[in-house]
Parts: C-alpha cells; sequence; structure tokens
C-alpha cells in the first residue's frame, strides 16, 4: 500500500482554496521524511532519523492548522499549536478515528521530540512515525473533504431548492421511505453539476455532498453521519422523528451481495428496519431502484445504483 499516493490522491479530490498550498506542504514533509529515512538506512547515517521526525512534526503541525482554517473558517496563522489544538477538543471534531490516529502521534513522537531536545530516533521510530502522520493526514484529510464538500454543495443547491423540492414532491408524497429514496435519485441528478470536471469522488467527499444537499433544500429531515451503536458505524442514519432509515454508500462498480448483507446486518443490530445502499458514480445521472426485502426480519432495503448514460439522439 502506497500511502503517500493515497494522501496526494485525496488533496487531488479538493477544489483550488487557501487549504490547499498547505496541504500540499504537508505531502512534502512527509516525503522529506521519507528521504531522510532512506538516506538512515543506505549512508548508515543516524542522524537521519531523528530529522525525518522533525519534518513528520512539520507534517502534523500542517495538518492541525490546514483542517482549522477549514472547520473554523479562520486563518490559523496568528495560532500556536496549543491554541488549535485546544479548538479542536473544545468542539469535539474530531472523529473517533481520527482522534486516536492524533492522540497516538502527539504521545508517542511529537510531544517526546520537543521536551527533550537530547533525544534522539532509530530507524525503527522513524518508520513508525512517518507511518502514523501520514494515516493521520490521511484520515484529517477525509474530515476536510466531507467539509468542504457539505459547505459547496449547501451553496450550490441553494439556488434550486424550490424546484428540488417540488420535483421530489411530484413522485411522492406521505411515505418518508419512498419520500427519502427520490430526494437521493435527485440528488444523483444534480451530482454532475457539483462535479462538472468529473473528478473521481472520495465516500468522504459524497457523504458531505449528500448532507450539503439535505441542509441547503430539506432543512426538517434529520441526518446524522457515521451513526454510531455499540460496535458498529453506519454511513447514515435519516429520521424524521418517527420513522428511521439506515443509508450506507459505496463507489458503483458491480452489484454487490455482501455490501447488502452488510446492510441487512446493521438493520438487525439497531432494529432499523428500513436501508439504502447507495452506489454512487463520479457524475450522478439517473438512479436504478431495486428492492430488497426480508419478510423473516420484516426489512426492507432498497438498492439505487446509476443507469447506464442515454445516447444523446441526433
Amino acid at each position: 500500500m502506497d500511502l503517500l499516493k493515497i494522501l496526494r490522491s485525496k488533496i487531488d479530490i479538493l477544489e483550488e482554496g487557501e487549504h490547499i498550498p498547505g496541504l500540499s506542504a504537508v505531502l512534502l514533509h512527509i516525503e522529506t521524511a521519507s528521504r531522510h529515512l532512506l538516506r538512515g538506512q543506505e549512508n548508515d547515517d543516524s542522524t537521519a532519523f531523528t530529522d525525518a521526525i522533525y519534518r513528520t512534526n512539520q507534517a502534523f503541525e500542517g495538518s492541525l492548522k490546514e483542517a482549522y482554517r477549514v472547520f473554523a473558517e479562520k486563518s490559523p496563522d496568528r495560532k500556536n499549536t496549543f491554541e488549535i489544538e485546544s479548538y479542536f477538543e473544545r468542539n469535539n471534531i474530531f472523529r473517533q478515528r481520527v482522534l486516536t490516529q492524533f492522540t497516538n502521534y502527539r504521545t508517542e513522537w511529537r510531544n517526546p521530540s520537543i521536551h527533550d531536545y537530547k533525544l534522539d530516533f532509530d530507524e525503527s521510530e522513524a518508520f513508525l512515525a512517518i507511518v502514523s502522520v501520514t494515516a493521520f493526514a490521511c484520515l484529517m484529510l477525509d474530515q476536510i473533504c466531507e467539509r468542504v464538500a457539505y459547505s459547496q454543495t449547501k451553496i450550490e443547491s441553494q439556488p434550486k431548492k424550490k424546484e428540488i423540492r417540488s420535483q421530489v414532491d411530484n413522485f411522492v408524497s406521505g411515505d418518508f421511505f419512498q419520500r427519502i429514496i427520490e430526494i437521493f435519485k435527485e440528488f444523483s441528478r444534480q451530482q454532475l453539476s457539483f462535479n462538472p470536471e468529473e473528478i473521481k469522488l472520495s465516500e468522504s467527499y459524497v457523504a458531505g455532498q449528500i448532507m450539503g444537499f439535505f441542509a441547503s433544500v430539506f432543512p426538517e429531515i434529520e441526518i446524522e453521519y457515521d451513526y454510531k451503536i455499540g460496535d458498529i458505524r453506519v454511513d447514515f442514519r435519516i429520521s424524521d422523528g418517527s420513522s428511521q432509515i439506515l443509508v450506507e454508500i459505496k463507489r458503483f462498480n458491480k452489484y454487490s451481495v455482501i455490501d447488502v448483507s452488510q446492510l441487512a446486518k446493521y438493520q438487525s443490530l439497531t432494529n432499523i428496519k428500513l436501508g439504502i445502499l447507495f452506489q454512487f458514480s463520479d457524475t450522478g445521472g439517473e438512479l436504478r431502484a431495486e428492492e430488497m426485502s426480508d419478510p423473516l426480519l420484516n426489512s426492507k432495503i432498497f438498492v439505487l445504483t446509476p443507469l447506464p448514460p442515454q445516447p444523446i439522439a441526433d
């Protein structure tokens, strides 16, 4: 697995903005740390491993600063590291998987290296620090992608709000489950306008788009991302106060029995009987809805998959 390639691809998804130069600098720091590690291995230069740690520290703090820029919508330039870390902790912004990587890197590498100037690191420690900070940066970028996609989609959907609501209302009324299915269909129809350059989207980015779409056009519907119950996590829980629906999103490749079975398992564990598996594409378009019911569990799943584009008539 090429972690640097994964990190680079996550940065490439994002549109130009003030956060891009800083995130590119994070990538450069990690690449430089990797070169220091290689130098230490090839030249038997133990000081290179400590140099690698100082570069990963720069990547760690750079990730935090650019995340602060996106979430707080303020420049991090006049904020010190303590203030930025306090902001994230005070506002409970980190998802659990991000928080785990944040705590691990800060405890194992950042704090020891800045508090003890006599400390030297060996090859194994340098390697682990690079892996740790890259994992943190990747997971942090997922959250940044969600936030950026949420904000952009919320703004872009606003002028079309009445038209979109009218389209949904023309198809369904009364049935909450069918209404949510139709909302996802309309989201998919609008998706190309959110991604005109047809960039390959991540699940995190599409999740942000979905949240922004609901917040802008259907603010009365409760939508919870990364819904956690016990040891399981579901992409979305959607509710109108009386009915609940679980939603899993997956990139469309081919029909997957495993994905349907996973959602059915979540339904059984949560006792939420309605579910949607939304298989997205980068360009959106029309969706086919296929019902998968389990009469024994009294549950219902609709699988939403993209239809092939219609040929343009001459």
